[in-house]
């Protein structure tokens, strides 16, 4: 009787042991599989927090840079031929800018803020056209025309804010 009670108690014991160590692998795999887990979707919250910032600094930007064309040529109306030269010079580098902060835009948002950002940068050439026959012949149909294309770039920035917006409520 005593053998087959310390075969009993080895076999308990062993089994015992195994079980531990299939509990504990059992365990560790499953702590892994949670971390890894844990990490991707830590990963995947920065990578959306980063493009949403992006995204939010670079219409900022582009918006801004709109509004800066915007103010600068309400005026144009009053100035004299060399007035409108000097304005036509300064609107070419605000539309330098503007180029840029629209590239920025096509490499990050998604393509309803691309089609309302490059609206508002073909507009910005239409106005330089508009301005240049301005500088050039100062009469009232070329005022009248930069007018109307100037009314027509302001009312393009509303349609890009309300496609950023939405652009930076799907992220």
């Amino acid at each position: 009787m005593s053998d087959n009670s310390l075969f009993i108690a080895g076999l308990t014991g062993v089994t015992a042991i195994a079980a531990s160590s299939l509990a504990s692998w059992l365990t560790s795999r499953g702590n892994a599989d949670a971390a890894r887990i844990q990490v991707s979707a830590t990963t995947q919250a920065q990578r959306r927090d980063g493009v949403r910032q992006t995204r939010r600094a670079a219409y900022l930007n582009l918006i801004e840079q709109a509004q800066v064309v915007a103010d600068e040529l309400r005026g144009v109306d009053g100035l004299s031929t060399t007035g409108c030269t000097a304005a036509l010079a300064a609107h070419r580098d605000r539309h330098k800018q503007l180029r840029r902060t629209v590239t920025l835009i096509d490499l990050e948002g998604p393509s309803s803020a691309q089609v309302a950002a490059a609206n508002l940068l073909i507009m910005s050439g239409t106005l330089a056209t508009a301005l240049a026959a301005t500088a050039e012949n100062s009469c009232r149909e070329n005022r009248r025309e930069f007018q109307r294309t100037l009314r027509a770039y302001i009312r393009l920035i509303g349609p890009f804010v309300a496609a950023a917006a939405a652009a930076l409520e799907e992220t």
